[in-house]
């Protein structure tokens, strides 16, 4: 089946120009068009905007177990209260197990609600995806900021355990600013320099986790309920006072977007066929498949990767609690000296010699860091959760993974997105030209833009389902087998990872010599 028809030289140029689709679009900007001088507005615009949110976020981190103290003291000894029955599975779940005693009850406690949280996540990213191809980025950024302050405010008056619950659900359902993010720089950028614009949302990452949870800790001693009693009457809890400061930052956030953030997504130019040149549409189908299928295998990479990673990441303050006896202060100190060391290779490595590299390289070069980590953990680490090594010979490699875990952050994640929105936009490009699109418009018939923002999604969704039960497996086996088993056959499992992720790059790279060949 051959198709030669073209469109009215009148539309063919107010495509070519980059004027916005008739669907009330006024706002939208041609990544063609733009300017290097505007492009780095955006990307720095989507970086402030998503550091703010990553910070206000991780807030809340180092207050789960002291929130989970006070309802446990406020509300275990009300069976009909959510906090008595969600204690009751965990119980259940505990005897399955063959854990005894009660130690653990609270970081087993905060492990299953950022379970629920991914679960959450995992849900929804792909719908927010898709309505973001749809409506727009920014209307649906916007949006997710609503739904993120409605969370804060619940955290604010989270008295009793349900509404801190609600507030959880309420935030992991609205959650997609870090997938919007991802998808407007990939609208800015080209696939030369994406790698460079996603690091950025590494780099926000790293830095909002290494401030955040200070900031959350250092604020945790200031009680507002015990300011005055109206407070206390508006049902607030004495860890409102970080929740408040999520909230204006929040706002702030939600502020300075509206009036910063132009609307990036818009019909994109792809070259077409010439007028006299018949086009056979099943020619390009090909293309669409082999990038279809190669976005499904990058999927299950990410979730097999965040799976273990971050099951295994999550079992490190039992270790360094078991090992060392690490307080509160002493893991934080290790979680920033992770995080300062992750911006700098974001900043140093990633972004600067991601796409000269190869981002495929560089993902194979930080899971088989990760796995050397955790196998040094391994080596040095008892039979049981107690462990019988020396000292210092354990704090050498515990601070030496922590620096290779570092590498680890900064580069698999970034490389794996930038390698997945490559493939969203081949894919993309190649239905364009099987359906003899006019310049390249990819325009879907519902009148919809591109797809890329709900194939990311799915790819995030993907890892967020690996970030959900990976953690309850690996402290499962923490548990039953003991630290040295569980780091030893991570590690193993990650080498493997490793491996994969190197086959699969060998026709990444292949399909990238072939495209440069086709251009020169």
């Amino acid at each position: 089946m051959t198709s030669t028809k073209t469109p009215e030289p009148s539309a063919v140029r107010k495509r070519a120009m980059g004027s916005p689709p008739a669907q009330n679009d006024s706002e939208k900007t041609s990544s063609t068009a733009l300017t290097p001088e505007q492009r780095k507005k955006i990307m720095r615009t989507v970086f402030f905007a998503l550091l703010v949110d990553i910070f206000s976020f991780t807030i809340i981190l180092p207050l789960f177990p002291r929130l989970l103290e006070y309802y446990k003291q406020n509300e275990a000894s009300d069976p009909t209260s959510l906090f008595s029955w969600t204690l009751r599975q965990l119980d259940a779940f505990k005897a399955l197990l063959g854990i005894r005693g009660t130690r653990l009850d609270v970081v087993l406690f905060g492990g299953a609600l950022g379970s629920l949280f991914s679960l959450l996540q995992f849900a929804v990213s792909p719908h927010i995806g898709r309505l973001s191809d749809k409506l727009g980025r920014k209307r649906v950024l916007m949006l997710c900021m609503a739904g993120n302050l409605a969370s804060c405010f619940l955290w604010i008056i989270a008295k009793p355990f349900w509404v801190f619950v609600a507030s959880r659900v309420v935030g992991g359902l609205s959650e997609g600013n870090v997938q919007l993010s991802v998808a407007m720089i990939s609208d800015v950028t080209t696939p030369e320099t994406r790698s460079r614009g996603l690091a950025l949302v590494g780099i926000a990452f790293a830095l909002g986790f290494t401030f955040g949870p200070a900031v959350g800790a250092a604020l945790a001693s200031h009680d507002l309920t015990g300011h005055s009693a109206f407070l206390d009457s508006l049902g607030l809890n004495p860890y409102s006072a970080s929740a408040l400061l999520a909230f204006l930052l929040i706002l702030a956030e939600i502020v300075y977007l509206h009036r910063s953030m132009p609307e990036t997504l818009v019909r994109r130019i792809v070259p077409a066929a010439k007028p006299n040149t018949t086009t056979t549409i099943t020619a390009a189908v090909p293309n669409t498949q082999t990038s279809s299928t190669r976005l499904g295998t990058l999927s299950s990479l990410h979730f097999a990767y965040l799976f273990l990673f971050s099951g295994l990441e999550f079992t490190l303050p039992f270790y360094t609690y078991d090992m060392f006896a690490y307080t509160n202060a002493q893991q934080g100190a290790l979680l920033g000296f992770i995080g300062l060391v992750a911006s700098a290779v974001q900043g140093g490595y990633t972004r600067r010699r991601g796409h000269a590299i190869g981002e495929e390289k560089i993902v194979v070069q930080g899971v088989t860091t990760c796995a050397v980590a955790f196998a040094l953990i391994a080596a040095n680490s008892g039979s049981g959760s107690a462990v019988t090594s020396t000292a210092t010979a354990a704090g050498w490699s515990l601070w030496a993974a922590a620096t290779l875990l570092a590498f680890t952050s900064a580069t698999v994640v970034t490389c794996l997105m930038t390698l997945a929105s490559l493939e969203c936009r081949r894919s993309s490009d190649a239905r364009a030209a099987a359906a003899n699109a006019p310049i390249g418009d990819s325009e879907h018939e519902d009148g919809s833009g591109d797809d890329e923002g709900s194939a990311m999604g799915s790819f995030r969704a993907w890892g967020q389902l690996g970030r959900a039960i990976g953690p309850l497996v690996t402290c499962s086996a923490y548990w039953i087998v003991g630290a040295r088993t569980t780091y030893a056959v991570g590690s193993v499992a990650l080498f493997a990872v490793s491996l994969w992720v190197h086959r699969v790059g060998k026709g990444i790279a292949r399909d990238r010599k072939a495209a440069l060949g086709k251009k020169q």
